[in-house]
């Protein structure tokens, strides 16, 4: 019976181990065993052979052993707090989006050169983990995570999970009317805000933004990272979307 981690990062963290797949566990997380619970889940496949003085992880196999009947450990808890930070960038495997009625959809990640940004934004990204703001900057991908992410700075976190999500707007400068989003206007009073702010981090648009129709949201896709590197999760275009996971974005864009 193979045993998986886990990392959960939507909005809060865990680390969790399981005997279930990565589709099994979404399905289990999102949904419960009576079908009787709902909501959006994401979370990573972490390799088990990292060190960290933080976790269990040499004491998997004993914490994790089957039930005497045979039946497997659905989700054993490891740790529910500052679990992302403990874990290496390198440990971190595939990310897997799961909608509201349990479908899965697995998301490879590659390193992302911190050098590979040139073009300025706006952007705007919704901070998953450990902080959950959705804000408006200037700054790309790598940038904006190495600055929230430096030591030196005020106000930082050790490791950020973020995702980049639409701006798009029409021609006379307004957000498109087909994105889900709360308060379209001051969104984009805040991206007039930072439009002369070349070099700010950024500017706050929600500090816990209602993230209704998420999936249809993204942008580029997500990024996780700290100093030391970054992982980037190219999320498909709607075209690939219909046409390869159609299960999967049909329940995606329904929720």
């Amino acid at each position: 019976m193979d045993l998986h981690l886990y990392l959960m990062c939507f909005r809060h963290e865990a680390l969790v181990a399981s005997h279930l797949t990565p589709d099994q566990f979404g399905a289990y997380m999102a949904m419960g065993t009576r079908h009787n619970t709902g909501g959006k889940v994401m979370f990573f496949e972490i390799e088990k052979n990292f060190e960290s003085s933080g976790l269990a992880i040499d004491r998997l196999d004993t914490i994790c052993a089957p039930h005497s009947d045979g039946r497997p450990h659905r989700s054993k808890y490891l740790s529910v707090y500052r679990a992302m930070e403990l874990v290496p960038l390198s440990a971190f495997g595939n990310l897997y989006l799961t909608t509201r009625d349990g479908r899965v959809l697995g998301l490879e990640g590659s390193d992302y050169p911190c050098d590979r940004d040139t073009s300025r934004g706006p952007y705007m990204y919704c901070e998953l983990c450990p902080i959950t703001p959705r804000v408006v900057s200037n700054l790309p991908p790598a940038e904006f995570i190495k600055r929230i992410t430096d030591p030196n700075s005020l106000v930082n976190v050790p490791k950020i999970f973020i995702a980049d999500t639409l701006l798009t707007r029409d021609a006379d400068g307004q957000l498109a009317s087909y994105l889900p989003y709360r308060d379209p206007k001051h969104i984009k009073d805040c991206l007039d805000v930072i439009a002369s702010k070349v070099d700010t981090i950024g500017k706050t648009v929600d500090r816990d933004p209602p993230l209704v129709a998420f999936y249809r949201t993204l942008a580029s896709g997500f990024y996780v990272g700290n100093q030391e590197g970054i992982k980037h999760y190219r999320y498909p275009s709607a075209e690939e979307l219909d046409s390869e996971h159609m299960e999967w974005w049909r329940s995606a864009t329904m929720d």
